[in-house]
């Protein structure tokens, strides 16, 4: 290979890797609209981004053979018993789930009296908005905009992910 060439191949290699890393994760949505999007519900009813237009809520993404996840949950429903009547909706966001374990995942929230709603079928969602780790979360404001994205669940979440719904409130 001549130097010519070898510039132009690093040149491409260049564009596309910017291209690849350019996408970013969902953290990129932080302080913009939110992407239009579509989920159904575990009844089957729809929620799309046009029908919380003005109500803050919480996307949290999840698994049933997420342990951080389902270790997520009780504080997702103490944050719904709290806040819902402030407007706050929180939609757990099923995604990655094998056919056997989607049996599971739909009785999860009558297993654990979990009352906020549940959504299924969130793969194509996940992607879109570059989910690659779960659980995650993204905290919307009553204007739509991704007010806060936190990936993970642990010590001290509970605080932090409180104190971002009141803002958000």
């Amino acid at each position: 290979m001549n130097m010519k060439q070898t510039r132009w191949f690093v040149l491409a290699g260049l564009v596309v890797a910017s291209m690849v890393f350019a996408k970013g994760g969902p953290e990129t949505l932080q302080g913009k609209a939110m992407p239009a999007f579509s989920m159904t519900t575990f009844g089957g009813q729809k929620i799309t981004n046009a029908s919380l237009k003005g109500k803050p809520y919480i996307l949290d993404f999840w698994a049933t053979w997420c342990g951080p996840c389902k270790a997520a949950s009780p504080l997702m429903q103490k944050l719904h018993a709290t806040y819902a009547s402030k407007g706050l909706k929180v939609i757990g966001a099923n995604m990655g789930e094998s056919a056997g374990s989607m049996k599971e995942a739909l009785g999860y929230p009558k297993k654990h009296k979990y009352t906020y709603t549940f959504t299924k079928g969130n793969d194509g969602l996940a992607g879109k908005l570059g989910v690659e780790g779960i659980p995650l979360f993204i905290f919307v404001d009553k204007s739509g905009k991704v007010a806060a994205v936190k990936t993970g669940y642990g010590p001290g979440a509970d605080a932090d992910f409180e104190a971002t719904v009141k803002k958000l409130l």
